[in-house]
């Protein structure tokens, strides 16, 4: 029997019915129904003043899922408090200016490069097609290994004032008169934006910092906007988190399986990859897990001290 004085200890440690539930091993209603029925005074379902304050200073340096442990409030709660409160509406994303590791990009041949280029007076894009270079990569590896001199070239060779780029906001000198975008892969990022995120893929919660929302890990290869509701299901596009590749491809696949709905099948999932990683060890067993779904709908929102402003 659990009593009244430990479920108030397990609401005062996580903040939350549902996680006091988990503590104790009872429902999320069960745990509000009692704590009513003691007239204890719940937290409400506005955010505090400190709590926002931790909220925004965290937004930049963890996960949602790590914001939500911290703060003792839902998953969905806290990804729609930093979305109302514009912390994932990060205008400006940083652009990965990768150089191919092939030994045409090192620092010693861009040198060269650079001087052939001061020599002939020819502009970078006829000089790489000249001597088979890619544009954009010679471009990249001057500005990273040069920057003072690419800075000078294009003070030299722009054609219009310096500018700021409509997408990422970068100041940059036009070369040309049909230069929009401070690089090509602006361009094609804005295209896509603009036809698949309908111009919200910038608002993504976690893509300016680089961080995956699921595993946490940062500047990981091919970071990219996830629907949290499917594509299909937000027309809009007013829930974008970013994931990593490895994580999309959970997530999507996992999203697609009737079983998810189960508690069961979960139980035995988390059983399967925790035996499937530990596998190596001679010493390992198994791990006893336990899952308990609770679904928060219009009717039972009020029970897990959400903002519904």
């Amino acid at each position: 029997m659990i009593t009244n004085q430990e479920i108030i200890e397990a609401y005062l440690k996580t903040g939350s019915v549902w996680k006091a539930g988990k503590l104790v091993g009872l429902a999320g209603q069960t745990v509000h129904e009692r704590l009513t029925a003691l007239g204890y005074k719940l937290q409400g379902s506005n955010w505090t003043d400190k709590e926002l304050t931790e909220l925004t200073a965290l937004a930049n340096q963890m996960t949602i899922a790590q914001i939500a442990n911290r703060l003792g409030r839902p998953y969905s709660g806290v990804a729609l408090k930093i979305s109302r409160l514009g912390l994932g509406q990060r205008f400006g994303n940083k652009q990965s200016k990768k150089i191919p590791r092939t030994g045409e990009y090192t620092k010693a041949k861009v040198k060269g490069y650079m001087l052939e280029m001061e020599a002939s007076g020819f502009k970078i894009t006829k000089f790489s097609r000249m001597n088979s270079l890619n544009v954009d990569s010679v471009t990249y590896a001057l500005q990273k290994f040069y920057p003072e001199w690419y800075l000078q070239y294009c003070k030299s060779n722009a054609v219009k004032p310096e500018t700021n780029c409509p997408y990422c906001d970068t100041l940059f000198w036009p070369l040309n008169h049909k230069q929009i975008y401070c690089n090509r892969k602006c361009a094609n990022q804005s295209r896509t934006d603009n036809s698949y995120f309908g111009g919200k893929r910038r608002q993504t919660i976690g893509l300016l910092e680089g961080i995956c929302q699921l595993c946490g890990g940062k500047d990981l290869p091919g970071l990219s906007s996830h629907h949290v509701k499917g594509k299909e299901n937000d027309p809009d596009n007013d829930f974008l988190m970013a994931l990593c590749r490895g994580c999309h491809q959970i997530v999507t696949i996992l999203g697609g399986r009737r079983f998810v709905a189960t508690e069961e099948a979960w139980e035995v999932l988390m059983q399967l990859v925790i035996l499937r990683k530990n596998g190596h060890d001679p010493n390992f067993r198994g791990v006893y897990t336990t899952v308990q779904l609770e679904m928060i709908t219009v009717e039972n929102e009020h029970l897990y001290a959400e903002d519904t402003e």
